[in-house]
């Protein structure tokens, strides 16, 4: 079974959301939500700024049934109407096609909250890596100039032609930066949207941050802009 949001309440947008007593509340108010959507919400805020696929939905909302996937995307389809998904700008859940669904709104927990820029909250967590490969042949000179970079610049960008390995030699640096960067190392994968407009949105709920809804991006470099906080953006 998955694991719930590490706090007793979880802010996004006007709502607030209760995990451990199964609530959802709007400006203070109770909203009606069934038990399958709420625990689809639970799963998407808990793994923010990530995929959760569709096999994985169907086992931990209908365990020990087999169910169609037609039953996931009406309550997904329920869920995003009443959370407002979509009217007056409003983004929480994005469709990953073929792969499942990714929450893609600013998460706030209040409950455990850690200085982060400026005034802003982040909250306290551990970011999980994709696993590292256990050799990675001809590339230590890579990952030791991509890391030297790293120690002098803000920001460095990886490139050359689909293929190459440049994710893995990315996954390769942050294992072996991550006691320098005292864990704040996040992978976010960006391939995930069909929306560049969602970019600084998903970036946020991936961080735990939380930024104005209608200006995500000045918020989100705000937050940042004095934070040792290494970003793997794929």
């Amino acid at each position: 079974m998955f694991n719930e949001a590490p706090s007793n309440r979880v802010l996004f947008g006007p709502f607030r959301l209760f995990p451990g007593e199964r609530r959802l509340e709007r400006a203070g108010a109770p909203i009606a939500i069934g038990d399958r959507a709420l625990m689809i919400l639970i799963m998407l805020i808990t793994r923010a700024g990530t995929v959760v696929g569709k096999r994985e939905l169907l086992e931990n909302v209908w365990p020990d049934t087999t169910i169609e996937e037609s039953n996931l995307r009406f309550q997904v389809a329920a869920l995003r109407k009443i959370l407002g998904d979509g009217v007056d700008g409003s983004r929480y859940i994005s469709t990953v096609s073929g792969r499942g669904y990714c929450w893609v709104a600013p998460v706030h927990l209040p409950d455990r909250p850690q200085s982060f820029g400026l005034g802003h909250q982040i909250a306290t967590r551990t970011y999980d890596l994709p696993p590292r490969l256990g050799r990675i042949v001809g590339r230590e000179d890579s990952v030791n100039a991509i890391a030297a970079k790293l120690r002098a610049e803000r920001f460095v960008s990886i490139i050359g032609p689909a293929g190459i390995g440049k994710t893995t030699v990315a996954v390769a640096t942050a294992h072996s930066m991550l006691r320098e960067f005292s864990g704040a190392i996040c992978f976010v994968d960006l391939s995930t949207l069909n929306d560049p407009a969602l970019v600084p949105s998903a970036l946020a709920a991936a961080l735990g941050l939380s930024v104005r809804v209608r200006d995500p991006l000045g918020s989100l470099l705000t937050a940042l802009s004095d934070e040792p906080l290494w970003r793997n953006l794929t």
